[in-house]
């Protein structure tokens, strides 16, 4: 299961720009985008599918984690045991056998991948990730560091520093950091996060708070996550509740959507104006 991601099965569907989403509005709004907001959409759009990529398919692996159960990160009674899963692990994650190389000189790990087909669908993972991981009492801390690192057509370099926590069955995850890099189709883009995921194993229970700030092709965005929770259906499950916020204030193309989870499939998107539009998810419900 993808824990990551915030799952707006794309900020796009959630607002219906996809054949397959039926619609009804409600209050002043008519259904229609302006330009601006239909532009802060389609840059949140390629935010998350960046923030995602790196999110499931290099923080997870890169984690401990087995593939099994990527979620829970590596843990152990001794250092030793936390770097031999770190040793043994991400190779699980990724095809053809042998395409990921990690050595480790005491906490430090660095992972040489070379053509390598990712989780979740992804290609072309090429280029070295360095991984420091501490351990203080019950949590554990990896700081990822890339330069010019390629997957699955778009480039990173930055530092991102997450932290695993434990309490019972929950496990609790910040992430902290900022990179750069293109899309995957060539766009500049800039970003940096603070966010926190909480996800029970037992319950396959996610819950996400947290901001970030994008600055794709020049314009700047920001996301802002609150509330948001969705359990036992995968990655493509329908989310219980929550509300992600987009905005745009340092540019002409300024511009806000705010998209509240009513649960199931219902999403209400709320405009500038105060205008209401109420939409179906591409989900699927527990």
């Amino acid at each position: 299961m993808k824990i990551g991601n915030v799952a707006l099965v794309s900020v796009v569907v959630v607002l219906g720009a996809v054949t397959g989403c039926s619609a009804r509005a409600d209050g002043e709004d008519d259904g229609r985008l302006s330009e601006s907001e239909s532009l802060l959409i389609s840059d949140a759009d390629d935010a998350n599918e960046n923030e995602d990529t790196l999110e499931g398919a290099i923080e997870e692996p890169l984690s401990g984690a087995d593939p099994s159960d990527p979620g829970s990160p590596a843990d152990g009674d001794t250092d030793d045991a936390v770097m031999g899963k770190v040793r043994t692990n991400p190779g699980r994650w990724f095809k053809p056998a042998g395409c990921i190389t990690t050595t480790i000189v005491g906490n430090v790990a660095t992972h040489v991948f070379a053509g390598c087909t990712g989780p979740y669908g992804l290609v072309s993972f090429n280029g070295t990730i360095t991984s420091t991981y501490e351990r203080g009492g019950a949590a554990l801390t990896v700081t990822h560091e890339a330069t010019d690192f390629k997957v699955n057509g778009a480039s990173v370099s930055g530092k991102r520093v997450v932290t695993y926590t434990r309490s019972g069955t929950t496990i609790t995850r910040t992430r902290k950091g900022s990179w750069s890099g293109a899309t995957k189709s060539g766009v500049p883009i800039t970003h940096t996060a603070d966010f926190t995921m909480t996800y029970d194993p037992t319950t396959k229970c996610i819950t996400r708070e947290g901001s970030g700030t994008t600055t794709i092709g020049g314009r700047e965005l920001s996301i802002d996550v609150a509330g948001y929770k969705r359990c036992g259906v995968g990655s493509l499950g329908c989310p219980e509740g929550g509300t992600i916020t987009l905005s745009r204030t340092k540019s002409e193309n300024a511009a806000s959507v705010t998209v509240e989870f009513l649960g199931g499939r219902q999403v209400r998107y709320t405009g500038p104006r105060g205008g209401r539009l109420t939409r179906l998810l591409i989900c699927r419900s527990a």
